[in-house]
């Protein structure tokens, strides 16, 4: 059973997953079943659920994270970043790039 603080986590990681999805300026069908397998995995809250199906459908962004609560499990965070950026099977720039901003706002080095 997840707890509140994890279910502030991973909506706030939902976030950033869907910023992190959108920095090639298109989601992937793949990246979209990701994102919300992870939703469902995680057993986000509905109304958390259906907020990030309305802007998959509707090709907008969640409002920007909470990157203090992200800060506290960095390791997570980029993993999870990670998997979302591969599986697609395209890695491109844009995404590598992403990754090494989110690895500077975590406070964690440059890989």
């Amino acid at each position: 059973m997840t707890t509140p603080t994890d279910d502030r986590f991973h909506i706030e990681l939902l976030k950033l997953l869907l910023h992190v999805a959108w920095s090639d300026d298109e989601i992937d069908a793949r990246e979209a079943r990701a994102l919300l397998g992870a939703a469902r995995r995680w057993k986000v809250p509905l109304p958390e659920l259906q907020r990030l199906e309305q802007c998959l459908d509707l090709g907008e962004p969640m409002p920007a994270p909470n990157l203090g609560l992200l800060r506290q499990r960095p390791d997570e965070v980029l993993a999870t970043v990670r998997t979302l950026i591969e599986s697609d099977a395209q890695v491109n720039l844009s995404e590598q790039e992403m990754l090494a901003q989110i690895r500077e706002l975590l406070g964690l080095p440059p890989a």
